[in-house]
């Protein structure tokens, strides 16, 4: 045996040995998994979506809890996903951390490619939603968003926004090109011609964080190429789109945006945050999905709008509502012992009371609350990747202006990553698989090596491809042993499988065991090789 490696050892479950039953199946052809979605093929261009902000929040708020209610709808698995349990690439997703090494300087780059805004610069008109701020044009004619920081709180939205878009980089995402700026007031000059006029600007500079040393700080966010089409929605399909055939609630891609929302505590997580643009010459282009505006993560939303049970609560729910009214309001909330931090740069971001199982979004995110373990235990392996160096490496970069903010903000990401890995991975069996080498099914168990999971054993079952079981072993799983594993798959396993074999297998941690077991789809020919076809968490 190689060393680092060990024969899977295993737990029998007398429970599991009774059950009545067959669990769900599946059977995954023999071809490499899908590694591209074609979903860039050339269309003609959308329809811009007809968006009602407060119609959309009232309707997420109000009118959807009540209906789901009242007709509870099954959640499918996402089907935007690989046989092998991965995202591929695609308009919406590109893969990075965890597909392939990312140093902290390339992290720091980001989505970057065109580079921050370039003196002289021109104001066009205003921001035209949202906080107070610009569109400007530098001296290559490249127009860029700018956003300040509010005057309660300078250096808030300016340092998050630099540190959350580079991890949604990471992610995978679509990000615009953001930059941290810095501009005095005398290089504001009004573009010739606009209706925009010296006041307009000096009443916006009125209402943001006051300038240090002559400049004002801001973020230049580079408008991106192409057609807008208005907010990705968060359920359904464009219809004018025919690349876009899966419905957004049924894409990992934002169910696992639960997961990344709340280790950032991103609670502002919302349609109109997320946009659509048709990119490339009309009849020859597609549509690109972005996230965007991350300003108000680590607790900027709450600190900003004084809500202090941001990324505890929803906006409204009627079970929250229901609570209160039967409790007089007198039941003691854990966000209400919530300490603000001493640094105006720093919302309410915190890591002790923060709980990944119970964090909730302001406004009700369809996708994220459908969000199931399999793409919760995806996106826990995701962040997993982070490391201390790469996380320290964006927070300094970041600037934040008072001493001591910085140093917190990356204790409280690294404990609040703890804290989302321990939780979500246990919510699977959270085994991927190497390959196979001779007759060894080669596995790695991603919940000890990330999240301090320790199984004490492990049970392992064998069906073939029609769903019939045909055997379990068991045996007991001395502690202390690495994150590799090496299942033998035995010729006489394989000729009872007839081609296709299907390996459970389900962690045990002391008392508590997996609630599901990973699933391995191994396909074979006669004696030769299996071969890994199909994974399932």
């Amino acid at each position: 045996m190689k060393r680092g490696t060990r024969r899977l050892l295993l737990l029998a479950s007398a429970v599991l040995c009774t059950a009545s039953g067959k669990p769900s199946s599946y059977r995954f052809a023999d071809k490499e998994p899908v590694q591209e979605a074609d979903d860039r093929r050339p269309i003609a261009v959308p329809q811009a979506a007809d968006f009602h902000k407060m119609f959309y929040f009232v309707d997420v708020v109000v009118r959807r809890p009540a209906v789901r209610s009242l007709a509870p709808a099954p959640v499918r698995s996402s089907r935007d996903v690989n046989a092998l349990d991965e995202m591929p690439s695609s308009s919406w997703f590109t893969p990075r951390l965890g597909a392939r090494e990312l140093s902290p300087e390339e992290m720091l780059r980001g989505p970057a490619a065109v580079g921050s805004p370039q003196l002289p610069i021109r104001v066009l008109k205003a921001k035209p939603q949202g906080n107070p701020g610009f569109v400007i044009a530098d001296a290559r004619g490249k127009k860029y968003i700018v956003k300040f920081d509010p005057p309660e709180f300078p250096g808030i939205e300016t340092t998050t926004a630099f540190v959350v878009n580079r991890l949604f980089w990471s992610f995978g995402y679509n990000v615009p090109e953001d930059f941290t700026f810095y501009l005095r007031r005398e290089e504001l000059e009004v573009a010739p011609g606009s209706q925009y006029t010296a006041a307009d600007v000096d009443k916006v500079l009125s209402l943001v964080a006051p300038p240090v040393d002559g400049r004002y700080r801001a973020t230049a966010s580079l408008l991106i190429d192409g057609v807008y089409l208005g907010p990705t929605m968060d359920r359904g399909l464009r219809e004018d789109d025919p690349n876009d055939g899966i419905p957004h609630e049924e894409r990992r891609v934002l169910r696992a945006l639960r997961v990344f929302g709340a280790f950032l505590n991103h609670s502002d997580m919302r349609v109109d945050n997320a946009g659509d643009f048709y990119q490339g010459e009309a009849g020859q282009g597609h549509v690109e999905h972005y996230l965007l505006d991350f300003g108000e993560a680590f607790g900027g939303h709450g600190a900003e709008h004084g809500y202090p049970w941001d990324g505890f609560e929803h906006y409204f729910s009627y079970r929250a509502a229901a609570h209160n009214f039967v409790t007089l309001g007198l039941d003691v909330h854990p966000w209400e012992h919530i300490v603000p931090t001493p640094w105006k740069s720093v919302g309410m971001f915190e890591s002790t009371t923060f709980d990944p199982a119970t964090w909730k979004e302001v406004y009700p995110f369809e996708p994220m609350r459908r969000s199931q373990p399999a793409d919760d235990y995806w996106a826990a392996k995701i962040v997993a990747r982070l490391t201390h160096e790469q996380l320290q490496a964006l927070v300094q970069a970041a600037g934040y202006p008072e001493p001591g903010a910085g140093d917190y903000v990356l204790q409280t990401l690294w404990e609040r990553r703890r804290k989302v890995l321990g939780y979500f991975m246990r919510q699977v069996t959270p085994v991927d698989a190497v390959g196979v080498e001779g007759e060894m099914l080669q596995l790695v168990d991603m919940g000890r090596r990330f999240a301090a999971l320790t199984p004490t054993a492990y049970e392992v079952r064998f069906w073939d491809g029609e769903g019939s079981e045909l055997q379990m072993h068991s045996e007991n799983l001395p502690a202390g042993t690495g994150d590799v594993l090496e299942l033998p798959i035995p010729v006489s396993l394989r000729e009872r499988a007839h081609g296709y074999l299907r390996v459970d297998l389900r962690a045990h941690w002391g008392d508590a065991a997996a609630p599901s077991p990973a699933q391995f789809h191994l396909r074979f020919d006669g004696q030769g090789e299996p071969r890994v076809v199909g994974i399932v968490h």
